[in-house]
């Protein structure tokens, strides 16, 4: 399904991208190298996209609107250097990730650089609450991380644990993006509660999606590995509803193969996960966050913008059958 923001915001996503590389560039030949390794491999931009459709659908006028939604990707893009470093992962978005192709002093150092740049950003908008709810949702998005790796060893994560995580690390950058957006269009309280809502929501079906789909997605239509999270020992939604499902036999074998994480062991834990019949309980709890997104959604002005938001929502909702 073609995406209509593609063809709404095509000035706007060519202004971004141009945006991002001349906001790496550094007199440090080596930081503005490596950074736009990541940057120039493109990736959805979903939370920049959210940042510009809801200014846009409130009628935003001014000229902050690629600047915001820069250094919103910018964040994004820093944490994503990061997570790579913890994760070892050894692919992002089709390249070499950063300390694949250089080592990890590199992915730390120059995910350090891009949250450097995204700070430089922030701090030129005049509207204090912008900078603020940036900062804010920074921190937040640091505490997350921080708690993930506290929980690595843990044998199994909580429901609770897991939500925790995916608010912070994903859910709260959607929420940044659409607040600091609602906050330039001098949205009113009560709508940037809503947009609050409906975009910490979008965050949470979001990554619910990908949680999904790292199992039981179609590699040649979502152009996503399956199999990632299980290899890096990731208690994801999939498998903290499976292990509730399972007998004591079953569980201490499924853990094994978790705790192990070896590639060919995967086809035989697909075949534990759809014994176990867990997706009718994984599409319940995706869908009760993408009514939410449905629900709030309503706030927003009627306009082009507001119904390519609606296709995004859902979109996430037909990447799943």
């Amino acid at each position: 399904m073609e995406l209509i923001y593609k063809q709404l915001l095509v000035n706007e996503l060519d202004s971004l991208e141009v945006n991002l590389v001349e906001s790496i560039s550094s007199d440090i030949k080596l930081a503005s190298e490596v950074s736009n390794h990541l940057v120039s491999s493109g990736g959805k931009r979903i939370r920049p996209v959210v940042c510009i459709l809801i200014a846009k659908a409130f009628n935003y006028q001014g000229n902050d609107l690629i600047k915001l939604a820069s250094s919103i990707e910018l964040l994004h893009t820093a944490t994503l250097i990061h997570d790579d470093v913890v994760d070892q992962s050894l692919i992002r978005r089709g390249k070499e990730s950063i300390h694949a192709k250089w080592d990890n002093a590199h992915g730390v150092l120059v995910g350090d650089f891009v949250y450097s740049k995204a700070f430089q950003l922030m701090a030129s908008f005049e509207n204090p609450r912008i900078i603020r709810t940036l900062a804010d949702s920074t921190n937040r998005i640091s505490e997350g991380e921080v708690l993930q790796l506290a929980l690595k060893n843990k044998e199994v994560l909580t429901d609770k644990e897991y939500f925790e995580i995916i608010d912070r690390k994903t859910a709260e950058l959607f929420k940044s993006a659409a607040l600091t957006a609602g906050i330039l269009s001098s949205c009113s309280e009560s709508q940037l509660s809503s947009l609050a809502k409906f975009a910490t929501s979008l965050g949470l079906s979001f990554q619910i999606q990908d949680d999904i789909l790292d199992y039981f997605g179609n590699e040649a239509l979502t152009g996503k590995r399956v199999g990632k999270d299980f290899e890096e020992g990731k208690f994801t939604l999939p498998v903290l509803i499976a292990l509730k499902n399972m007998d004591s036999n079953e569980r201490d074998v499924f853990l094994k193969f978790f705790e192990k994480g070896e590639k060919e062991s995967f086809p035989e834990v697909l075949q534990m996960l759809s014994v176990s019949n867990i997706r009718e309980e994984i599409d319940k709890t995706f869908n009760y966050y993408s009514d939410i997104c449905k629900e709030e959604i309503k706030g927003i002005p009627d306009n082009e913008y507001k119904t390519a938001l609606e296709q995004i929502v859902s979109n996430l909702d037909s990447r799943l059958t």
